[in-house]
């Protein structure tokens, strides 16, 4: 299995999973380990995806997960309520950033420090959360035969290194976009 003889199937000089033969379980690739030919990559399914996004990258100004305490611990005061702190953050003032009649954790205002929030201690006016990092490989999922999959997943389901597709060992293979045209 090459580029040469699967065009179009996102084969090429890399080792990124693939499904260019519609294998049944999705995406796969050849393992460097001259043990086992060749794996299922475990690409998560879509629809197996929490569709709310739950970590950050950057800013967190996205993330629409449900941590309602600090990283100080102080539980976090609902956007809609004016006390123990009395702001200007509502769902008014800030469309489309998440709040709500809810104390989740927010970044309504750009804050550098990320997802915040208003504190229900009267000392502690406001906090930043602890809201985990993305995982890059979890921003990719697909479902079906993942015959489109064109994520950076690079390991198999068991952790094993993937053999690049231009590579003929340590296996040798014929999946070549020569074989597979014109099904990208």
């Amino acid at each position: 299995r090459t580029e040469a003889n699967y065009p179009e199937k996102g084969l090429g000089d890399h080792n990124y999973c693939r499904n260019p033969d519609n294998e049944p379980e999705g995406a796969w690739c050849y393992t460097t380990d001259a043990g086992s030919r060749w794996e299922y990559c475990g690409v998560r399914k879509c629809s197996e995806r929490v569709r709310v996004v739950t970590c950050w990258e950057g800013l967190q100004k996205d993330y629409r997960g449900d941590i309602s305490s600090t990283v100080s611990g102080y539980t976090c005061q609902k956007w809609t309520a004016q006390e123990p702190h009395s702001h200007s953050r509502t769902a008014e003032n800030y469309p489309n950033t998440g709040l709500g009649d809810h104390a989740y954790c927010r970044n309504p205002d750009d804050e550098s420090g990320g997802a915040w929030c208003y504190t229900n201690n009267p000392d502690q006016r406001w906090d930043y959360c602890g809201v985990p990092k993305c995982d890059k490989s979890e921003e990719y999922c697909f479902d079906g035969l993942q015959k489109a999959y064109r994520g950076p997943k690079q390991v198999t389901a068991s952790g094993r290194k993937c053999q690049k597709w231009t590579l003929q060992e340590p296996h040798e293979h014929s999946r070549t976009e020569a074989n597979y045209p014109n099904e990208a």
